[in-house]
């Protein structure tokens, strides 16, 4: 499934001009956004260009130190770059391999009685080796998947209360390599080791797309119309996504892997384009863009076939939300 990588269309926005820079961004001093793994990479670009236009931001991330030491960061650039902004960046403690935590984590949220006006599920993983996350799940699409997808539905009536609304899904290029055939075999999620690290990775970002596609679908059909619900590709970005690719690719691919990308990688800066875009852009409310796909930089692109089959879209999204009843995460509540 290499669609993109045939697809003229593809290659042509890597010539078109970028009809987005981070100085469109408007003002956000009203706004409350939540940005997953926002302490590095991508994350921390997307919460500095969101900040620096008076959002509230929390990073939603694991380590705390980390995410101290990013909000610091943050916070200097801020003083240096926009010293009339006056930064609310705050942390919030969230572990998308624990889904019960990932429950605590958005009730802590809810708890404090602010609007959430944009979600930006960037966290996640690449090629890691096999392994359960805590609930019984392929680690690498209970982070980049599972978790996100609970952690969204539970913050679902704070985003329909706070319209207009975002909800940002980082995606990759990679949903369409590597794929068997069906692209999920639901059979083998509960599974560490049945696939290939390559095979988890692209089968996790394929359910980005079905999940944001599924979802703009459902909250159109309820009248949710102004929350926007889209996935990105940010491109090939010098990120620390492949930080633990010598466990399950050997230490000469895996440097081979890492120098490459330090040569010809998008900077985090220049990568978290689309994803910027999608959160904020006026033109997202004014041409009802949802459940769309978007590559570098902020160009709308039809994903693979297996990510436009309603079918399969429908199939993760039940097959997700029982997971969470099952456990009591979430209820089969009547739809809004």
């Amino acid at each position: 499934m290499l669609e993109s990588l045939t697809n003229i269309e593809y290659w042509k926005t890597f010539v078109l001009p970028t009809t987005f820079s981070p100085e469109q961004i408007p003002d956000l001093s009203s706004k409350v956004a939540i940005v997953t793994g926002g302490n590095a990479g991508l994350g921390y670009e997307t919460s500095l260009a969101l900040a620096a236009h008076g959002a509230h931001v929390f990073l939603a991330c694991r380590d705390q130190e980390k995410a101290n030491e990013a909000i610091e960061r943050l916070e200097r650039e801020l003083a240096e770059t926009a010293p009339h902004i006056h930064p609310r960046i705050e942390f919030l403690y969230l572990d998308l391999a624990d889904l019960r935590s990932v429950a605590r984590s958005a009730n802590q949220f809810l708890a404090k009685g602010l609007p959430l006006n944009i979600l930006v599920n960037n966290a996640g993983v690449g090629l890691s080796p096999p392994k359960l996350s805590r609930d019984g799940i392929e680690l690498v699409f209970a982070v980049n998947h599972m978790g996100h997808f609970l952690f969204t539905q539970r913050l679902l009536s704070k985003l329909i209360d706070s319209q207009p609304s975002r909800i940002v899904n980082v995606s990759s290029i990679a949903h369409e390599f590597q794929l068997p055939l069906g692209g999920i075999q639901f059979g083998t999620i509960g599974q560490a080791d049945a696939e290939s690290p390559a095979v988890n990775y692209s089968r996790s970002k394929l359910a980005n797309i079905l999940y944001t596609k599924a979802l703009s679908r459902r909250l159109r059909a309820d009248g949710h119309d102004r929350v926007f619900v889209n996935a990105v590709h940010p491109g090939y970005c010098l990120t620390a996504i492949d930080d633990d690719s010598e466990k399950t690719l050997g230490k000469i691919l895996s440097t081979v892997i890492i120098k490459t990308r330090s040569w010809m990688g998008r900077s985090a800066s220049t990568g978290a384009i689309s994803q910027i875009y999608c959160a904020c852009a006026k033109e997202i409310e004014d041409k009802q863009l949802s459940g769309r796909y978007f590559v570098p930089d902020a160009h709308e692109l039809r994903p693979s076939p297996y990510a436009m089959n309603k079918e399969l879209q429908e199939r993760l999204f039940k097959y997700s939300e029982d997971f969470m009843v099952k456990r009591g995460l979430l209820s089969h509540e009547p739809r809004m």
